[in-house]
Parts: C-alpha cells; structure tokens; sequence
C-alpha cells in the first residue's frame, strides 16, 4: 500500500480542524497562507513569494477542497487532493523559480449538493470576481487518489452562452486536455463527472475545469455503460431524472452503473485503504505539467 506521511492519518480525524491542519502544515515548510473569509466559509490562499510571478504570462489557479461529508473521512474525496496540493506547494517552493501558480484549499464544495449557491466555491468566485476580471486558468483537483486513468470532466455549455466566455472555457479545456495527454499519453478520458467547485467558478463566468482519477476498468467500463444507457450522463450531470423515469430506468439502476470509486464517496467506504500511489504520481505529473504551461497574457 502506498506510503502516506504521518500527518495524513490525523488529517482524517473526525474531529480535526482541516483548516487549521493544512496551515500548519504548510507553516513547517516555510509557506505562509491567509484565510479569505465568504459567509461562514474559510478559503485558504497559498501565499509564495513576488519572484514566484511573471507578469508575462497568464496565472494558473489550482483549487481542493478540504471539506468532507459529515460522518466520513473523506480519504479520496477530497483529502487526496489536498495531500497532492501541500505537496505541489512544497515542491513549487523547493524549486525556487518563478511558476504562476496560486493555490486555493476551498471550503463547503460538498454544500454544493444542495444547490450551487451554498457551494463555497460560489460565493468566493463572485469575490474574486467582483474584484478584478478573474483571467486566470483554473484547474480543480478532487478525488485523484485512487486508480491510473486521470479524467477531465465533460462539461456543455449553454446553447446561450457569452461567445468570449466560451471562447475562455474552450481554450482552457483544450489545453487541460492536452496537459493530460503528456503526462499520462495513454490513458486519458473525457467523462461526464459530477461537478466539483468548477461549478461554482462556471456560475460566476470563471472558467473552470475539473480534472479527476478512476481504476482504468471502471473507466472502460463506465464508457461502456454511457454508450449502452443513454439517461446515465445525464444523471451524472444533475440533469433532470425526468426522461430516466419515462423511459423506464430508475435512478437506482443508474447509481448502480457508476464507477465504484465514485460510489464510496460521502460513505464510511472513503477510507485510505482504498487509494494507491500510482495515483498520487500521476496526480503530481499533471501538476508539474500546469507549473510548466507559460501562456502570455
């Protein structure tokens, strides 16, 4: 089994204080962090230094969440994503040149499920927003700790979609898209996927995309199920169950169908035992791959 460091262990404590944790333990590797407060919802912000900037070249956003369902330890859904993102920042500061990356620990993404105004990506996208015009790429990684095939998540645009927003969204998910085939060049899937805090960046003209992990058979076989039930994206997508129900497949079925890694989410099943190092090394490639992009602005 993969070797985790001896924080992530407490870190999946129930009655850990996430936010706290993941500040000291960028603190131990000299990285200072501020929390940005939205509503109830702390965000934390990597802070690295001026030199780490080039104002040649476009800024690349990398957001985690840090929240987890009640109940659960969250060891994939988002833990994973974070350990990749302390350790990300860790290498970014080893490196010492400059890199344009900022990186954001969200909170409440799992609100999100309850609408997408209650996600805490919402409210601190409409902040950033409201701030400046957000130009940064911003790529969102959760749930990358299980499985060899890393999967970027499909996502339709409106038909009434702004043309210079798509525009955004669609140099950006081409260029994720490609990012994925040099570091994994054989195996690499566009997927319907559950959204993530992409979601809550999207609703506030932010483009956003989400890049996650699947077993490379249950990504097989999920493309296999998408083709042979045509109601499965759909649902996938939080799409309305309605044409499911007409057309006689019952949300039940559609769960059933789902790759497992994304059936023990928000379960007592999300456990480190169930996650694997090839992962987090493929995790850590894409990354690196984002540190290298160098788009003018």
């Amino acid at each position: 089994m993969f070797s985790y460091p001896k924080w992530f262990s407490p870190f999946l404590e129930p009655d850990c204080d996430r936010c706290s944790f993941i500040q000291e333990q960028l603190a131990q590797s000299g990285i200072n962090s501020n929390i940005i407060k939205c509503g109830n919802h702390n965000h934390i912000f990597v802070q690295f230094s001026p030199g780490a900037y080039n104002g040649r070249f476009k800024l690349k956003t990398v957001v985690a969440h840090y929240d987890r369902v009640a109940g659960t330890s969250g060891a994939n859904d988002n833990s994973s994503g974070v350990f990749a993102l302390i350790e990300f920042a860790r290498r970014l500061v080893l490196t010492g040149a400059s890199h344009n990356i900022r990186i954001i620990f969200t909170d409440a993404e799992e609100e999100g499920r309850f609408g997408i105004k209650g996600q805490g990506a919402f409210g601190l996208s409409k902040l950033l927003n409201s701030q400046r015009t957000y130009e940064d790429l911003v790529f969102v990684i959760d749930s990358i700790g299980r499985g060899q095939v890393p999967v970027l998540a499909k996502t339709q645009l409106p038909l009434n979609t702004d043309k210079n927003f798509a525009g955004r969204f669609n140099f950006l998910f081409d260029t994720a898209l490609n990012l994925l085939k040099e570091a994994s060049p054989c195996s690499n899937f566009v997927l319907p996927a559950a959204f993530s805090d992409n979601a809550g960046f999207m609703a506030n003209g932010i483009p956003a995309v989400c890049i996650t992990m699947l077993p490379s058979k249950e990504a097989t076989d999920y493309v296999f199920n998408l083709k042979r039930i045509p109601e499965l994206e759909a649902s996938v997508m939080n799409r309305s169950l309605e044409k499911d129900i007409a057309t006689g497949t019952p949300e039940y079925i559609l769960k059933e169908k789902l790759p497992l890694t994304w059936k023990l989410f928000h379960t007592q099943y999300d456990v480190p035992s169930t996650l694997d190092g090839f992962a987090f090394d493929l995790t850590a490639r894409i990354l690196d791959k984002i540190r290298e992009l160098c788009i003018p602005v």
